[in-house]
């Protein structure tokens, strides 16, 4: 099997061989990713950080508004945001690149980033 390819529906072709990371999964080898265009790829990736800098920049710009005017909701409201769009697209990046991380436990860190910062902003908003 070890050379061979899925056929050409699936995403990804992964080889026999397998190391054990701390005794908790094994990890393929070699992965070998067929399908797509190079094309969508790159304005998928070019897409993802240009969302990335957006939601820096806006969470940026609430931080020096809450700096310039101290008020407690306008801190809130920044947390909130931050919570809610950058950390959790960099938290999908960070944690899609770790091997020991699972793609649920990545999911449920990723929800409850997004659910603290909702959380946040509903509290300052119906204050």
């Amino acid at each position: 099997m070890i050379g061979t390819h899925a056929a050409p529906t699936a995403l990804a072709a992964v080889t026999e061989q397998s190391v054990s990371v701390f005794g908790r999964l094994n990890l393929p080898i070699q992965v070998d990713v067929v399908g797509g265009d190079a094309g969508l790829a790159a304005i998928t990736i070019a897409a993802f950080f240009l969302s990335v800098l957006l939601a820096v920049f806006v969470t940026y710009r609430f931080a020096r508004g809450y700096l310039r005017t101290r008020r407690r909701p306008l801190l809130f409201l920044t947390l909130g945001l931050l919570l809610l769009a950058p950390l959790p697209m960099f938290l999908r990046l960070a944690f899609g690149n770790v091997a020991w991380v699972t793609a649920t436990e990545r999911t449920v860190v990723v929800t409850a980033s997004k659910l603290c910062g909702l959380l946040l902003v509903l509290g300052v908003v119906h204050r």
